[in-house]
């Protein structure tokens, strides 16, 4: 089959997801493309439908990001004739929501990468396509829902993931010195603000929910990628980088020094942290640790959110990862769904400024479909009975319902400078007053202004400044306008 893959844009994040199914496909012999579409344009997208003549096209779309995709889809389905697929994490937990839409033939609901070669095989074949596991399928004006597939246990026996497809479509990723990987699936844990709950319960009799790659695996695919593209460093995006035995973590050390030597950074939960894995870890070359804090109002950390740690908990993982001169930055939720949200998030603000992170990255909490925060959310009147209104970027405002217009512009406008109060502390008295004055673009300026310079001077920095600072213009630019 020709297979076209459509992307809206990137966001300077590779679509991981889409390069393992491309290989999946690969592998059985499907001719398989990708498109940005807004780098190409209404023209461009309609020459490379006009030209490949795709007879299926996948969307991988996130919350939000579903509705441009239904109307992209929607208005190629009015030029071209093609069978159209949704998968992604709307599509796993809003199934029904896009199978019902204008224009979406079959939905995709959790892992494909066995289930759509499987798809694509049986539609090819003439076969009953429409039964294949993990599908839901417009068939005969009905939708055909089928159960999931048991979860791949070995991923060391899947194909490796296809840069290629993804830097062809995207060259400013392929010039990008910091690539992205992942060396592992599934998570244990049960926040309540996180799809992993979800994603746990649909695959509760399907296999082992976390699994990782052999250190050989991830390293096959590094060296892979450094062989043809530029690379300076390496961010393994694993949800929970640290949740492995813990002598895999030796081997992967050793392998990685001697194969890779290039500085790496992975994201980590505190209760995971320990001093001989952060050293064993910064010996082979870690740079960076993204930390999820989350909360710092203990009560609602994990009454709320699920978290299961104490403040103690953290403190103590921020100082091994310090200790070991690894760079830490924090990822935070604000605009909870409390009484005094405001007051809740000046906690947060306080333990960060207390662990004095490399940065502090704040994110305003959107209940996403399906959460156990959603449903708190929606019985607790901090969100209509209809549920989430869906927005395209969660980096703007809240969608809960606060106690006071005053209360949502604090938040809102401590989110904008989360970020910027704990690298200067002594800004910290003039919270109130900061946080109190009418929301404005230039404190978005500030947010995106205090990420880049952190990133691209401390996290990842520069490598060829001419041509790395025109991209990183422009990329703000467009997230600036997004927002």
């Amino acid at each position: 089959m020709r297979v076209l893959f459509l992307i809206l844009e990137s966001n300077a994040y590779p679509r991981y997801g889409i390069m393992c199914l491309a290989a999946a496909l690969k592998a059985q012999k499907h001719d398989v493309r990708l498109a940005n579409a807004g780098r190409l344009g209404p023209s461009g997208l309609a020459r490379c439908m006009e030209e490949f003549k795709p007879q299926m096209v996948g969307y991988s779309a996130m919350s939000g990001e579903h509705l441009k995709c239904l109307e992209l889809n929607l208005a190629l389905k009015r030029e071209f004739t093609f069978l159209s697929v949704f998968g992604g994490p709307h599509a796993t937990f809003a199934p029904h929501e896009l199978i019902n839409a204008p224009g979406c033939d079959a939905v995709c609901v959790g892992e494909g990468d066995v289930a759509l070669p499987e798809f694509c095989r049986r539609f090819d074949g003439g076969e009953a396509y429409w039964e294949t596991p993990n599908f839901l399928v417009r068939h005969r004006e009905a939708v055909v829902s089928n159960p999931v597939c048991a979860l791949v246990g070995d991923l060391n026996s899947l194909p490796m993931p296809d840069h290629d497809l993804m830097y062809q479509a995207e060259p400013d990723l392929a010039r990008d010195g910091t690539k992205v990987f992942f060396s592992s699936r599934g998570c244990c844990y049960d926040c309540a603000y996180c799809f992993n709950h979800a994603f746990n319960a649909l695959y509760s009799d399907r296999g082992p929910i976390v699994r990782w790659r052999s250190p050989e695996n991830i390293i096959a695919e590094i060296e892979h990628v450094a062989a043809a593209y530029p690379l300076d460093s390496v961010f393994i995006h694993d949800d929970t980088f640290l949740l492995k035995p813990k002598e895999w973590f030796g081997h992967f050390g050793t392998l990685y020094k001697e194969r890779v030597g290039r500085p790496f950074s992975c994201l980590v939960r505190p209760n995971l942290v320990t001093d001989e894995i952060i050293g064993t870890l910064r010996d082979a070359g870690l740079r960076s640790v993204w930390m999820g804090v989350e909360c710092g109002d203990e009560e609602v950390a994990n009454g709320l959110l699920r978290r299961g740690m104490s403040n103690a908990d953290i403190l103590k993982a921020a100082e091994i990862i310090k200790r070991h001169r690894v760079l830490l930055v924090t990822q935070n939720l604000i605009g909870l769904p409390v009484q005094e949200s405001y007051q809740t998030d000046l906690k947060t603000l306080d333990l960060n400024i207390q662990m004095g992170p490399e940065f502090a990255w704040a994110s305003i909490l959107y209940p996403y479909p399906g959460t156990r925060i959603q449903a708190f959310a929606v019985e607790h009147g901090f969100l209509p009975a209809s549920g989430v209104p869906l927005l395209e970027t969660n980096k703007r405002s809240s969608v809960l319902t606060f106690s006071s217009p005053m209360e949502k512009r604090r938040v809102e406008n401590l989110h904008k400078l989360f970020g910027l109060i704990v690298r200067a502390p002594w800004l910290r008295r003039h919270c109130d007053f900061l946080c109190s004055l009418p929301t404005n673009p230039f404190y978005r300026m500030i947010y995106y202004l205090m990420c880049g310079i952190v990133f691209k001077t401390r996290l990842f920095p520069f490598k060829s400044f001419p041509r790395e600072v025109v991209k990183f213009s422009l990329l703000f630019i467009r997230m600036v306008r997004k927002t």
